[in-house]
Order: C-alpha cells, then structure tokens, then sequence
C-alpha cells in the first residue's frame, strides 16, 4: 500500500495527523520525532527548569514534560525536568496543603528531602519531644502520666 512522501520530512510514509485534543499518546509521539530527527535536544542535555538539576553519566534522566497539559495547540509546549521533579509535579500529594495531622504545608513548616519528599517540621518536632520524653522517663508519656495508667480501651 503505497503512502507517498511525508510532506514534513520529504520520505516517504503517512502525512502526519491532525493534533487531537487530550490525546496524551499522540502528544509525546510529536516530541519524540523531533528528538529524534534533531529538531529538538535531548532532555538531557538541558537543565531542570524546576531544581536546575544538569544530567550526568548514571545519574537520573531528564524528559519532557507536558506542563500546559495535552490540548492540541500545547502539542508542543514542553519543559526539560528531571524525573523527580516530573513525579512531584504529577503526584497527587503536591496538591495537598496541609499534612495528615492538620499542619500547614508552607514553606516554613515544610522540609524537602532529597528525593523530592515533603514533611511537616511540627511533626517533626511532636515526635523528637515524644522520642526525648520516652528515653528520659522509660514510659512516661508528655502529659505526664505513666504508660501504665493510662486506660487500654
């Protein structure tokens, strides 16, 4: 079944489609032609456009992602991130604003660890005094009370 010449690239094969909206498939397939027919650099060879991370031998990748979403007309709308970053940025956990005790994620109360976890520095601290209050008083609870006295319900 003949195709005849790709008008884009001059070789034969299909006219590319028209971009259809939503379809994510079709979205990363136009970006990978363009890496691989050089008309765009590798993700790796840029930095992180969100820690400014810069690809290494053996180190995490870098790949593009889709930041506008998967519209036709953001087809080709992409920014280099390393994989981490491109995990936060999906995770259903960057949208939460407060941890599981109720604190406030902020940018005081909150810690980053390096592979790209969030935490809550007051529980961070509710625990230290527990585990501190535990050594000094081998059972002792905060509110002073010994284990033991407490009712098991």
């Amino acid at each position: 079944m003949p195709f005849g010449l790709n008008p884009l690239t001059g070789r034969p094969g299909p006219a590319p489609r028209a971009p259809r909206d939503g379809d994510r498939v079709q979205a990363r397939q136009r970006i990978n032609v363009e890496v691989r027919s050089g008309r765009r650099p590798h993700p790796n060879a840029l930095t992180c456009v969100d820690c400014g991370h810069v690809w290494h031998e053996g180190e995490r990748r870098h790949e593009y992602d889709h930041h506008l979403g998967y519209a036709a007309e953001h087809h080709y709308d992409v920014e280099p991130v390393c994989t981490l970053c491109h995990a936060a940025r999906d995770s259903a956990r960057k949208a939460q604003a407060f941890c599981k005790r109720g604190h406030a994620f902020s940018v005081e109360n909150t810690v980053r660890r390096a592979n790209g976890t969030r935490h809550c520095r007051e529980c961070a601290r509710i625990i230290d005094a527990k585990r501190r209050q535990m050594k000094r008083g081998a059972g002792a609870l905060l509110d002073g009370r010994e284990h033991r006295e407490v009712p098991h319900v």
